[in-house]
């Protein structure tokens, strides 16, 4: 029964349920009831406070969307907060407002039945009714016509990716095969799970706005804001449905700036603002784990040796290292590696048969281990000289790598959310839009 509900359980179910079907720890958050009555009295809320193709968002409209956005990321409800996140609500609206427009032009609708169900299906997935979900968000002070929009929107832009973008999206078994190669080429190397928040930034007038609100966003986060929840409402990748979840990525699979802060994460780490390609993003390292399944000591690989001898005068070796070392950032794979030996005086390469990881002495099976086929050590000084290491070849144990359908539904969703993006981007710029606030 509904008057059985305290409303810590009513907050706690909410939070839940906004979160969807993810399963990210919650942190807890009072929120005292009738805050929208007095946000109602701070602003008419009839105001029109922009208009997307001639279709309004009215101030209400923004209210609702900035409570829902407190109540369930866990920032803090202060006038600071609610200035700093309105640009991004309005843009969220925006958007959501274009991808209706989108899908009535396209004559997809979405049915109250459509609609009914998926609110259904969200307080299920939570183990609470519909009922519970709209009551719990009333003692919130969100509005259940905010809920209501938020969904309809996800709902109508699926029907228009699944109509229109999925159409455009094709993976052929050379790129398949490919990928599957790549990961033959890392194994043993580490991949990481990761969620992101990403911000666009799609007018360099607005950089300095959008890096804001990704510093403040941090800043929340660590004082204990649930990224997840974040992310689900700021986020503007596919992704933030779901908690901003990035699933398995391997290194060198994201831009260099990202690829670069991910590897300077331990697991449970959150990252500054990066500024990538596109706008702004916020990465966490939930785990980390070695790239193909099985033990990594079965994995057998080739090694080359590319070895000079000591100088005979001690203050020679600092030139020589740096020689080296500009050298192995130079080279790509054993054959050139043989090649580049005529450049350093004494210098000569030996290659090694492939060999189980676990059969190579510890300390030089973790210098390679995390290397792709091709890529060479740090110089390493020795008693007998400056060398460099570098994977030659790798055999992977059958089995251990993923099939092909998995690997093509892995991409195939990858390249959905690129494109999906870029057709929002797309009617954005096309469209009309004026802010009033």
């Amino acid at each position: 029964m509904m008057h059985s509900l305290t409303r810590r359980t009513m907050t706690s179910f909410l939070r839940k349920a906004l979160l969807g079907a993810t399963a990210f720890a919650l942190v807890a958050v009072t929120v005292p009831a009738g805050r929208l009555a007095h946000a109602q009295q701070a602003a008419p809320l009839g105001r029109i406070a922009a208009v997307v193709n001639e279709s309004p968002i009215t101030q209400a409209d923004v209210e609702g969307r900035l409570q829902l956005a407190i109540v369930s990321s866990g920032l803090p409800d202060t006038p600071d907060t609610r200035k700093r996140l309105l640009p991004q609500v309005i843009r969220i609206l925006t958007d959501e407002a274009l991808q209706v427009q989108e899908a009535r032009e396209r004559k997809l609708s979405v049915t109250e039945d459509e609609l009914n169900n998926a609110l259904s299906d969200m307080a299920e997935r939570n183990r609470m009714t519909r009922d519970q979900l709209q009551q719990a968000l009333q003692q919130a002070g969100v509005p259940w016509s905010t809920m209501r929009q938020q969904m309809l929107a996800q709902l109508a832009w699926s029907k228009v990716v699944q109509r229109v973008v999925r159409q455009q999206v094709n993976i052929p078994d050379s790129e398949v095969n490919a990928y599957i190669e790549r990961i033959r080429a890392n194994a043993g190397k580490p991949e990481y799970q990761v969620a992101e928040i990403f911000l666009a930034v799609d007018n360099p007038a607005n950089e300095q706005e959008v890096q804001n609100l990704a510093d403040r966003l941090v800043d929340q986060i660590g004082k204990g804001a649930n990224f997840a929840a974040v992310a689900q409402q700021f986020s503007q990748s596919a992704g933030a449905a779901t908690g901003g979840d990035l699933g398995w990525i391997q290194q060198g699979q994201l831009e260099e700036a990202l690829d670069r802060a991910l590897q300077q994460l331990h697991s449970g780490q959150f990252s500054r603002p990066i500024r990538g390609a596109a706008g702004y993003h916020i990465l966490w390292l939930r785990d980390q784990r070695t790239v193909a399944a099985g033990d990594p000591k079965n994995i057998q690989i080739s090694l080359g040796q590319f070895v000079v001898p000591a100088p005979s005068d001690p203050n020679q070796q600092g030139a020589l290292f740096d020689a080296v070392k500009q050298l192995g950032e130079g080279v790509k794979g054993c054959e050139a590696l043989q090649q580049a030996a005529s450049k350093i005086h004494g210098a000569q390469v030996f290659t090694q048969p492939l060999t189980k990881l676990g059969d190579i002495p510890e300390q030089i099976a973790g210098l390679v281990a995390g290397l792709g086929v091709g890529n060479a050590t740090q110089p390493l000084v020795t008693d007998k000289g400056t060398m460099l290491l570098m994977v030659c070849d790798r055999v992977v144990p059958e089995g251990s790598l993923p099939p092909p359908d998995q690997v093509r539904s892995a991409l195939f969703q990858e390249r959905m959310d690129l494109q999906q993006r870029r057709y929002l981007r797309d009617l954005r710029r096309q469209a009309t839009i004026e802010t009033r606030l």
